[in-house]
This record gives structure tokens, C-alpha cells and sequence, in this order.
């Protein structure tokens, strides 16, 4: 198990996470500690890995939680998790970025690799900064990675104002929908290397076309499945981009991340702005598309499994979320009342029985957010 020890300001011993007191002194009340709390970012708990980043030279900031009955010490950033797995980047992966990199910088853009947001929550594999304050990051991904990792990596990218341009090589990693995989054909890494060599993305590009649903429309209407409606219906096809260009034209904002709904399914990949544009003029009065939630299979963890992992970041490291209300079990002062109810006063709601309606409900009911409610009430 890779990250056994972990390392906490104000302590000269490594805290060793396979004992209960952590192999020091209070560790049993430390590690309770550090379990629950959550006042503070996680880069200002002191916590840091001990093990591969530190013999490396990293600072990583760690934190600490139970799953499935096993105390696990999680990264915040998934390049310092690889550290414990292989020993960092393949020299295609560097490649990449120093591919990115030059294509972002012969467009007139800043760039940078490996630089973190302002609020910490996300570090690049390359950051470029483009015109109207557009900030790209380039994400190379060549090794499998859990698609619960992956989502969770794009969801704070966002949180901090980079949008995330996802490529990889692996047609079995393009297949997932969780990222609008950018795909790759495999290639040497000398191509990767030379200057000008035509790497075009194959997959995650898409053109978007409208068609008026009138009577030279072919088939009925894909909303209705009747007739026609008379309002425009959105078709796409994939559409190639060599890999510099892709770069300079995203970082300009002629390429835009969009999810678009055909007939009654959602998709999400890059497309000219143009095209989205016309997508967005055509469907105004239209809610918008969302991707439908994919549902991860939670795999046990065994004995053998590592203990360093990254952690989905909360929507707050600072906050924590209210509570559920949950009525208080009935006492013998609560016995239901013959009088009328008064008109404003809030419905009283027993253990077991529906408190919905001015007058309780008061048939049989579950126990929701929003209180004790029936079938025919729940929300």
C-alpha cells in the first residue's frame, strides 16, 4: 500500500496510517481529528504525503478519510497519485505537452505546464491563456483512469474558470462519455516531437447543422414523432482538426465545449462557436440540454488496494451541507388536537403519518427531506 505514512505540521514523525494511533502518542484522537475536520481548506491542514512525492521533492497536500472500515489518504491532484504508480510521466505524455505548449504559443498565447488555478482546486498539464480571458487547459490522458477521477477533475476545472480539453490515444478511453474525449491516432513519439507533423483528432469534434422542420423536411417530427412543427432541428457530424490548429482556434474561442440534444438523446463535444451559436439561436425557447448522469459501479476495496487515491473535491472544502429535517419522535404532549386548525399555521406532522395539507394528511407516509409524506404527496 503505497502511502502508508503521511506527514502533519508540528509533528517530527511520519504518522503512520495502518495504526489505530497513528504510531504516536494521542494518534487515536489525532486521527479522529483529522477524520472530521473540514473547517479549513485542505491545503492549510498541514497534512502532506510522506512517501513518493516527499522523497521527490513535492509538497502534496493529503487528507484523510474512512472507506469501507480503511483509513485512505487522498491527493488532491491525480499526477501526484501517479507518483505512487510508476514513478510519473511517460515521455509521450511530456511530449504533449510540449506540443501543446508551442502549438498555444505560435498562435500569440501564453501557456504553461503544469500550473495551478487560483484557488489551487486544479493544476493543469498545461494552461493557456487565450483572448478575452479564455483559459484552456490542454489535459493529456494516455493511461486508463477511473471515470469517477476523470468527471471529478473536470467538474473543479470548471469551479475554477479553465475549460478542460481532454486527449487521449485509447479508443477504449474515447469510448466513455464521461469528458468529450479529443482522440488520437497512436503514434511514435518522434512524430509527436517533430515540429509540423500532422496529428489530426480523429474524435470529440463534431459540426452541428439545422434543418427546418417544414414540409421538405424528411420523416416526421422528431419532437412530436407527428406531422411538423415548423422549428429547426439540430444534426451532427464528425468533423476532423489537426492538433495545433485545434489548440490556437480553442484558445481563441472559435471552439467551445457544447452539449446538444439530438431527437432525444445528449451529446457533449467541441464545435466552431459559429455552429453553437446557430444551435442556441435556434433552440431559445427550449430548456437546455444536460447530459444524462452516468451511473459508477463502487468497487470494493480490498487488501490489496492502494491506500493513496484522489478524492472528488465538495462542492465546498469550506462549507458543509445543512442538515435533512427530521421530526422529533411523538411524545404524549402531541396528541392530536380536536379544534380546528388555525388558517397560516404551519401543518403538524407525526411519526409515521402524512403532514401534508392545512389539515394532516395522516395517511401512512416515508420519512423525506421535506418530512413525513405519502404516496400521493411525496414530492
Amino acid at each position: 500500500m503505497p502511502n502508508r505514512y503521511v506527514r502533519l505540521a508540528g509533528f517530527d514523525q511520519r504518522l503512520d496510517l495502518t495504526k489505530p494511533d497513528l504510531g504516536v502518542a494521542g494518534g487515536a484522537a489525532l486521527l479522529e481529528r483529522l477524520l472530521n475536520d473540514r473547517r479549513l481548506p485542505l491545503q492549510r491542514r498541514g497534512l502532506t504525503c510522506a512517501e513518493v512525492c516527499e522523497k521527490r521533492g513535492f509538497i502534496e497536500p493529503m487528507s484523510v478519510y474512512r472507506r469501507l472500515g480503511k483509513v485512505v489518504a487522498a491527493h488532491m491532484q491525480s499526477d501526484a497519485e501517479d507518483r505512487h504508480h510508476g514513478g510519473g510521466e511517460s515521455d509521450e505524455h511530456k511530449a504533449y505537452k510540449d506540443r501543446a505548449v508551442r502549438a498555444a504559443e505560435e498562435g500569440g498565447h501564453a501557456a504553461v505546464q503544469e500550473q495551478s488555478s487560483k484557488d489551487h482546486a486544479v493544476r493543469s498539464d498545461v494552461l493557456i491563456h487565450g483572448v478575452d480571458g479564455v483559459l484552456l487547459g490542454f489535459e493529456s490522458q494516455l493511461s486508463p483512469r477511473n471515470p469517477r477521477e476523470i468527471q471529478a477533475r473536470d467538474v473543479a476545472a470548471r469551479r475554477a474558470g479553465v475549460l478542460d480539453a481532454w486527449q487521449t490515444d485509447s479508443q477504449d478511453m474515447a469510448r466513455d462519455t464521461t469528458v468529450p474525449w479529443l482522440r488520437t491516432d497512436r503514434v511514435p513519439l518522434e512524430l509527436i516531437m517533430k515540429r509540423g507533423a500532422p496529428i489530426p483528432f480523429r474524435g470529440g469534434i463534431r459540426r452541428i447543422e439545422l434543418a427546418k422542420c417544414d414540409e421538405r423536411f424528411p420523416g416526421p417530427c422528431p419532437k412530436k414523432r407527428t406531422g411538423k412543427c415548423g422549428g429547426w432541428h439540430p444534426t451532427t457530424r464528425p468533423a476532423e482538426r489537426p492538433f495545433d490548429e485545434f489548440i490556437r482556434d480553442a484558445a481563441s474561442g472559435l471552439y467551445v465545449r457544447a452539449i446538444v440534444k439530438v431527437k432525444r438523446t445528449a451529446f457533449e463535444f467541441w464545435t466552431p462557436t459559429a455552429d453553437h451559436t446557430a444551435y442556441l439561436d435556434a433552440t431559445s425557447g427550449e430548456p437546455p440540454a444536460v447530459m444524462p448522469r452516468q451511473r459508477q459501479v463502487r468497487r470494493p476495496m480490498e487488501d490489496g488496494d492502494p491506500t493513496c487515491r484522489v478524492r472528488p473535491p465538495a462542492a465546498s472544502d469550506h462549507e458543509t451541507a445543512p442538515l435533512p429535517y427530521i421530526p422529533a419522535p411523538r411524545s404524549p404532549e402531541s396528541v392530536p388536537s380536536t379544534r380546528p386548525a388555525v388558517k397560516g399555521a404551519p401543518p403538524i406532522a407525526y411519526r409515521g403519518k402524512c403532514g401534508a395539507g392545512v389539515q394532516p394528511c395522516g395517511a401512512p407516509a416515508r420519512l423525506y427531506p421535506a418530512g413525513w409524506l405519502c404516496d400521493d404527496h411525496r414530492p
